[in-house]
Formats: structure tokens, C-alpha cells, sequence
């Protein structure tokens, strides 16, 4: 029970204490003193005392705490690495399988993660490390379930965020957005990565990949679109710049068969191809072939690329001859022909109309030629002094006019 200034019973006086002060009141009396004043209780004394014990625990709690932690940090537990898992921890950070895509600071984290979770004898007795000397050397080979640990902790530390580690990686595979890595989860990716990318002494993982491959392929493999192409005509050649199609994820290259480009870089390659004349069509069967990271790969439907080379033509070009002695100013033409076959004959026709004549003043005249090994050939120079009229050169299909 307690009185209205919230005292309890047992703070009461006990009965000693009663009668000390009872004796000295009546003491007091008889010697005509003034009584001993009443003590005021203190409100505030049990706040006092309950502080006073918080205080003491703490300081108990604090001292406990500053030797265990010391005792942890001495003995490598946290802290800094020291001996041989901070040289192990080393070997891994710069001799070890990193990916292109993680930085300095990503690859240590993980590399500490790691050889303080396994320790150097637990990454020695796996053959990632080997003890060489006073040090350690990177074996390259990881047992399955290792090296799964090794890139979920090179996700973990990537910087950023709960989830940087998935626009890393979807920037890295070059697809176009990360929720689906998300949603495969991130212990699931490292299997994948661990598969693609490091030496496994074991194929527990590859089995366990499976669901997560299927997973990637349907949010993000798709048949691509057949490539295009741009044609340049040459001098008995074609010029093909064949283009893959852009694509939101994957890398697109381009599958030409036995084609051999001259030029270029997937996913835009130059093919020049050689025919055998002037106009021939040339042409190039390609197919877009998309690679996922994870080793999938789309092919689309082949497409045939063609283009035509430069058609052969003839021309009047002037051709240096001796003149008659009647006609000492005078001049000469030739007909040019070029984009023939190698070696090719044929009959050049001239038809002269007006003033212009052949020789002996025939109605037409002929000449047969040969091209030689580039296709070119040259008919022989012909005497053009008429002021009105023409001379036409025919050969086969081709026609040239003189004067235009």
C-alpha cells in the first residue's frame, strides 16, 4: 500500500529507527532544545539510484564489448585481413578470374568476402589457390559451388544499391532492361556467370543453370530480322556493306557463310566481290545471328544480298596518228571499251552518216579486238574530218556516238 506522496510500506521507518528518534525528541525536551526538524523526502532519490545503475551496467557491458572486439580484431575475426588471408584476398584481386565489368573496389570487396569466409586453408584445399613459397598463386579452377559464391559475392559488392548488381550485369550482357535478372535472382545469375565464365573442376552447377537460362531466354532471346545491304558498283566489282539489324539485347553479328569480308566490324561488314564483267550481279547470302551471354544464340532467317558492278561502256577518246600528207591538220578517234571478260574478242562496227566516211569511203566498217587480262580493250584510230554529220561505233550492245 502506499501514502498520497507515493511512499510504500516498505520504506517505512523500521522500529528501531522509531524509538532512536523518540528518545532523542524527549531528550530535547528536558533540555529545552527546539525539536529535530522532520527530513523531507526526496523524490528524486530512486532516479538517482536506477542512473547510477544503468551507469555501472553500461561501463560492465562496454569493458565486456572492447575485449571481445579486440580479442576478434587480434585474431583477424573483424578487422582488417592479416597472414595469409589477406595475401589469399590479394592473389584473387589481381590474379584471379575478375570480370571486365566490375570495378577495383568490387573485385577487393570480393576477394575479402571470400578468403575471410573460407579462409586461405579452405581456398587452398578447394585448388583455387596454391601455396607458392611464402605466398600464394591463382590455380584457375574453382569447384562449382565456389565459384558460384565467388560471383554472388562480386554482385553483393557492387556499388550502388540493393539493386546495382542488375544494371551492372544488363548493361554488361548489353540488354535492354534489368528486371528480369532481378526476378531470376541474383544467387541464380552468379551460377550463370560462373558457368560462362570460369574453369570448373566439377558439372554440379551446369545442371542447376537450366531453369535460369530458360528463364533469361524467354524474357529476353528473340529470332532476329534479316540483314540489309548497301551496294556500290565498282570496275567488275560489287561493293556489299551488309548491316545486321539493330537488336535490344544480345550481340548481333552476321553469319555469311564461306564469304570472306574485306572490311568492317560485326554487326556492319563490306564484302567486295569480283565478277567476271561489266553489269554482272554479285551476291552475298548472310544471315543475323544474335549470342546472348549466357551461350544462347538466335539465328534469323538467310537473306540473299546482291548488287551489280559497273556496266562496260564504249567511248570516243582522240588517238594520236600521223596525218595524210593532203591533209596535214587532221584528227583521229579510237574506240574505248572497258568491263569486258579477261581476254575477250568481239567486233567493233563504225557507221559513219554525213561528212564522216570509213576508209575507201564504205558505207561501215569493222575491226575485230581483244581485251586484255583487266577487260580493256581499244579499237584502231579511225580518221573523223567531217564538219556535219556522225560516226557511230557499235559493239554488241554497247554504243558510242561521235561528235556527241
Amino acid at each position: 500500500m502506499s501514502d498520497p506522496n507515493g511512499s510504500t510500506a516498505q520504506q517505512r521507518p523500521k522500529p528501531t529507527e522509531l524509538a532512536n528518534a523518540a528518545a532523542e525528541e524527549a531528550r530535547r525536551r528536558r533540555l529545552g532544545l527546539p525539536p529535530v526538524p522532520r527530513r523531507r523526502r526526496d523524490p528524486a532519490r530512486p532516479v538517482r539510484r536506477a542512473l547510477r545503475w544503468l551507469v555501472i551496467v553500461g561501463v560492465l557491458v562496454a569493458v565486456a564489448f572492447l575485449g571481445t572486439s579486440t580479442w576478434a580484431y587480434l585474431t583477424g575475426q573483424i578487422g582488417p585481413l592479416r597472414g595469409d588471408e589477406k595475401a589469399v584476398a590479394r592473389t584473387l584481386t589481381l590474379a584471379g578470374d575478375t570480370p571486365a565489368w566490375a570495378d577495383p573496389e568490387q573485385i577487393r570487396c570480393a576477394a575479402d568476402t571470400i578468403a575471410k569466409d573460407k579462409g586461405s586453408a579452405g581456398l587452398t584445399a578447394a585448388g583455387v589457390v596454391a601455396r607458392t613459397g611464402s605466398g600464394f598463386s591463382y590455380t584457375g579452377e574453382w569447384p562449382s559451388a565456389l565459384g558460384s559464391q565467388w560471383y554472388a559475392e562480386l554482385l553483393g559488392c557492387a556499388d550502388g544499391g540493393a539493386n546495382s548488381w542488375s544494371r551492372q550485369i544488363a548493361e554488361a550482357w548489353t540488354l535492354d532492361n534489368p528486371r528480369c535478372l532481378r526476378k531470376v535472382g541474383r544467387p541464380a545469375i552468379a551460377g550463370v556467370l560462373a558457368v560462362t565464365n570460369l574453369r570448373l573442376t566439377d558439372e554440379d552447377l551446369a545442371a542447376k543453370n537450366v531453369a535460369a537460362i530458360t528463364a533469361l531466354d524467354t524474357c529476353y532471346a528473340r529470332t532476329p530480322e534479316a540483314p540489309t545491304a548497301a551496294a556500290a558498283a565498282g570496275y567488275r566489282e560489287v561493293t556489299l556493306k551488309v548491316t545486321a539489324p539493330e537488336v535490344t539485347s544480345g550481340t548481333a553479328s552476321i553469319d555469311d557463310g564461306a564469304a570472306q569480308p574485306t572490311a568492317g566490324e560485326d554487326p556492319e561488314l563490306t564484302y567486295t566481290l569480283p565478277v567476271a564483267r561489266g553489269g554482272s550481279e554479285a551476291c552475298v547470302e548472310a544471315t543475323t545471328k544474335v549470342t546472348y551471354a549466357w551461350g544462347t544464340v538466335r539465328t534469323g532467317e538467310p537473306a540473299k544480298l546482291c548488287g551489280k558492278a559497273a556496266a562496260a561502256k564504249i567511248e570516243w577518246r582522240t588517238y594520236e596518228h600521223a596525218c595524210p600528207k593532203n591533209m596535214p591538220k587532221c584528227a583521229y578517234m579510237a574506240a574505248y571499251i572497258e568491263g569486258l571478260s579477261d581476254n575477250q574478242s568481239l567486233t567493233v562496227t563504225y557507221r559513219p552518216s554525213g561528212d564522216f566516211k570509213c576508209p575507201r569511203k564504205k558505207p561501215s566498217c569493222s575491226v575485230t579486238i581483244k581485251a586484255d587480262d583487266a577487260g580493256k580493250a581499244r579499237a584502231p584510230g579511225i580518221l573523223v574530218t567531217g564538219k556535219k554529220g556522225t560516226m557511230v561505233a557499235t559493239a554488241g550492245s554497247l554504243k558510242a556516238t561521235y561528235p556527241r
